[in-house]
């Protein structure tokens, strides 16, 4: 792809058209030298030009960043919790919803099918390595790699050898000029027919080898046989037998000459089989963050399941307190709003067991595990749950990373490629068309085929060389179409800027995620502490009380429910700042090594090549 930085090693993109050598190295390692010894003197100066705006490109955006090794950690903002807290924040953090990560046992309900669900635990690692290899989209994608890369092979045969072989069969009977023959003594000179009248069999056989300067050389053999019908002792030998050895060169000396040129069909195929793989790697970064996020997904809609049963439960328990004080100091109107509230909270429960099965077969569609089907019923059980510890980066380190490793910036980077093989092969075809023709033929002639093989002993050589010229008039289709390719390299450099600019911009907002992400964290714990502290104040309240009055007891069911809404809080929060990494992980280009993932292409030869190793 583009040199990698970090140990100094290139992973080479083969060879680069004339003026575009290193342009991934100098874009990635904003290398202060570039080799230029693949350059021809005429595409120096736009080369230069080329490394001086891409350069500029990137020191544009990492010019003012402070140097690498400037490392800052996320720190929590919010405010500490008031000392008469610390007393209670086991008790605090006992009351309420319990978490998920305990590995509870949720009550799913039956499936559709009216079966009982098959718990089956699975952890992130897992999912993320069944996707990688059993995703579907993934596997479309490698067959659009693998095709590509025999692409390669096809763009690679237009230089193979050719063998060809031919035979035929003529039968000649031609009228021809009288050949009056003078006679010594005789003034009449004595008229010979010359009738052509012949039966002539022959065959063929030719090799030809087109050559990467443009030309083609051919080597061929032809034996012929050849009877004359008309009276005998007039053609000698007869049958007679002709053999002959060609070799010939056809080579263009302006237009269509050089190897940059006519292999620019391999170079961009090549370049097409490097921009599939480069996609198989983007998709692979966003399937593991889509992964990720449905994994949390399920984790969290098994947490807002968890609420919903607790908020039921205490409902319940309030409702049967009053069921019970009925004949005391309960009106039937009280007794009535705790049923409907919580009649109310069986709704969210159904609708979070709902949830809970649509975030599973979403997991399931993109790990595409065949032991998971989409249509089979689980209860996907998450073994890991959300870190909430704080998070070390480098910007600098990580924006000039991402520059380096970035899938979006290997693509402009080959958008560029393409854009100047395609001016080089524009600005060849401005030139008039000078072609040479070159042949020589060594012949034999006997009365049979071994006698006129032996006789090719150079005797007879028959020569041709010829030259071929032409030029339109005003050249203006050529010199359009170098202006387009001019043009579109132009548009290549500015998507190359923008690429630059977006992948600062991916890794920017990924890293204000992360950082914002963990300040909610700690936001949302001390909102859920604050509630339940309010909950646990209140029930401690309840017990003093003789009667419980329609004001206490909405004020009651409301404490709930806030202590609900602030654990889910919590829990996205935690979402949020795990996918926040996640994505930081994609932006920079290292989610596949993070998680351990080889990245697998296909090469020209149809054998597999590993080009990323996971640690």
């Amino acid at each position: 792809m583009i040199p990698n930085t970090t140990n100094g090693s290139f992973r080479p993109l083969g060879r680069f058209p004339q003026g575009l050598c290193l342009l991934g190295g100098l874009a990635a390692a904003m290398a202060a030298t570039v080799p230029t010894g693949c350059q021809s003197p005429y595409q120096r100066d736009a080369a230069e030009d080329l490394r001086r705006s891409v350069r500029a490109a990137v020191d544009r955006e990492v010019a003012d960043l402070p140097a690498t090794g400037t490392e800052q950690t996320t720190a929590k903002t919010a405010m500490p919790l008031p000392p008469e807290f610390d007393a209670r924040l086991e008790e605090l953090d006992e009351l309420g919803p319990r978490w998920v990560d305990r590995d509870l046992g949720l009550d799913l309900g039956d499936g559709l099918d009216g079966d009982a669900l098959t718990p089956v635990s699975i952890s992130l690692e897992d999912a993320v390595r069944s996707a990688v290899l059993n995703n579907l989209g993934i596997q479309r994608t490698r067959i659009g790699q693998a095709i590509s890369a025999a692409e390669v092979v096809r763009a690679e045969a237009v230089f193979d050898a050719v063998l060809g072989a031919g035979a035929s069969f003529a039968r000649l009977d031609e009228p021809q000029p009288t050949i009056l023959v003078p006679v010594q003594g005789s003034s009449d000179p004595i008229p010979l027919v010359q009738n052509r009248n012949i039966s002539q069999w022959g065959f063929t056989t030719d090799l030809q080898k087109p050559l990467t300067s443009g030309g083609v050389i051919d080597l061929g053999f032809s034996g012929d046989r050849q009877r004359n019908f008309l009276s005998a002792n007039r053609i000698d030998p007869d049958p007679a037998y002709q053999s002959a050895v060609d070799l010939g060169i056809s080579q263009p000396l302006l237009q269509g000459f050089g190897e940059d040129v006519n292999t620019a069909g391999i170079q961009l195929a090549r370049n097409a089989d490097r921009r599939a793989a480069v996609e198989l790697r983007q998709r692979l970064l966003s399937l593991v963050v889509a992964v990720e996020q449905a994994y949390w997904n399920v984790v969290y809609t098994r947490q807002d399941l968890e609420v919903a049963r607790w908020l039921v439960a205490e409902g319940e328990r309030i409702r049967d307190i009053l069921a019970n004080r009925r004949g005391f100091d309960t009106t039937l109107a009280q007794y009535a709003d705790a049923v409907a509230t919580v009649e109310s909270r069986k709704t969210r429960l159904i609708r979070a067991r709902r949830d809970i099965g649509r975030a599973s077969d979403a997991l399931k569609a993109l790990l595409n595990d065949p032991a998971l089907p989409v249509g089979g019923e689980f209860d996907l059980i998450p073994s890991d749950f959300m870190i909430d510890a704080p998070y070390s980066f480098d910007l600098r380190d990580s924006i000039t990373t991402a520059l380096t490793e970035s899938p979006l910036i290997d693509a402009a980077i080959l958008d560029i490629d393409d854009a100047s093989i395609n001016e080089i092969v524009a600005r060849n075809g401005r030139l008039p068309s000078l072609d040479l023709r070159a042949e020589m033929a060594w012949l034999g002639l006997a009365g049979d085929y071994g006698s006129s093989v032996r006789n090719i002993d150079g005797d007879f050589i028959n020569y041709l060389v010829g030259l071929q010229f032409s030029q339109p008039i005003g050249n203006r289709a050529a010199d359009s179409v170098l202006r387009q390719a001019r043009l579109q390299r132009s548009g290549a450099v500015i998507g190359y800027r923008q690429a630059v600019q977006d992948v600062v911009l991916e890794v920017k907002n990924a890293i204000r995620d992360i950082d914002a992400g963990y300040a909610l964290i700690g936001q949302a714990r001390n909102f859920r502490l604050a509630q339940a502290e309010n909950l646990r104040a209140l029930e401690a309240f309840r017990e003093t009380l003789a009667a419980l009055t329609p004001e206490f007891l909405n004020l009651l069911f409301q404490r709930q429910e806030r202590l609900g809404e602030a654990q889910l809080q919590e829990t996205n929060a935690l979402v949020a700042y795990n996918i926040a990494i996640a994505q930081l992980n994609e932006a920079v280009g290292t989610g596949l090594r993070t998680n351990g993932v080889d990245l697998v292409v296909v090469d020209a030869d149809g054998s597999e090549l590993v080009e990323e190793q996971g640690p």
